[in-house]
């Protein structure tokens, strides 16, 4: 009779996401594809209410970029006018009309932005990052699929925030149809459900797809009010550099 230790689990658990990075292509593949563009439209359906954003990304140091052509979520709605945000690796600049948004401004969440929207895309690709730690859940069924489960939390200094996530990993994709999550850098403790749809793009499988509506710890939705997140006219390899980003600041 042999008993598991929690080191065999947590080695159990840290394969288990080795596989889930792998199934996405893996992150040499992702690097290699050096940067991405695409539009992205955050739709919150209880109000029909958008964001839509020209993302630009260039995965060296996760520099991120957006212009915006319609905000009515969270992108500074209550100020109008054009609106840009850039993350170089280490701060986030936004301007409204061309005007530098300051700390003394509403700028927390469009400063914000800019690291969440660069975690959604690249997430199944950051499992494995430094500081990320996995633990073994027992298994459990969705819609007659028997889920592979791991909780995953962050290191002190690993992020903003101490967020818990637990993922739902299919046992014959090796891909994550859903997880549940808290967002405490938005102020939300409670967990929200996180279903993803997937595109094999360049030889990875980006979440194109992606609603989420508040939930328990058990999975169940307990309010049907959906946010969605939507990727569409992806490009890899369009040759951006920090300058030519900045310069369109």
């Amino acid at each position: 009779m042999s008993c598991t230790t929690k080191t065999d689990q947590i080695e159990d658990a840290s394969s288990l996401i080795d596989k889930v990075v792998e199934a996405n292509g893996g992150v040499d593949a992702l690097r290699a594809l050096k940067d991405i563009s695409f539009e992205y439209t955050f739709r919150i359906q209880e109000n029909n209410t958008e964001d839509v954003s020209l993302e630009r990304y260039i995965f060296d140091k996760e520099v991120s970029y957006a212009e915006y052509t319609k905000r009515e979520c969270y992108a500074l709605p209550q100020m109008p006018g054009s609106h840009s945000q850039f993350f170089d690796g280490n701060k986030t600049i936004s301007k409204v009309n061309g005007e530098m948004v300051t700390e003394e401004q509403p700028a927390y969440i469009g400063h914000a932005l800019r690291k969440t929207n660069y975690y959604w895309f690249a997430m199944m690709f950051k499992l494995k990052d430094p500081g990320v730690n996995h633990k073994l859940l027992p298994p459990r069924e969705v819609n007659g699929i028997a889920y592979k489960m791991v909780e995953m939390t962050f290191g002190e200094n690993i992020g903003d925030t101490s967020d818990r996530y637990i993922l739902y990993i299919n046992p014959e994709t090796n891909r994550i149809d859903q997880f549940l999550y808290t967002a405490l850098g938005f102020g939300v403790e409670q967990p929200s459900l996180m279903e993803l749809k997937y595109e094999e793009i360049d030889g990875v499988y980006i979440s194109t797809y992606r609603r989420y509506a508040p939930a328990d710890w058990d999975g169940n939705v307990i309010k049907e009010s959906w946010t969605e997140q939507i990727t569409k006219n992806v490009k890899f390899n369009n040759g951006f550099d920090i300058e030519t980003i900045q310069g369109a600041l």
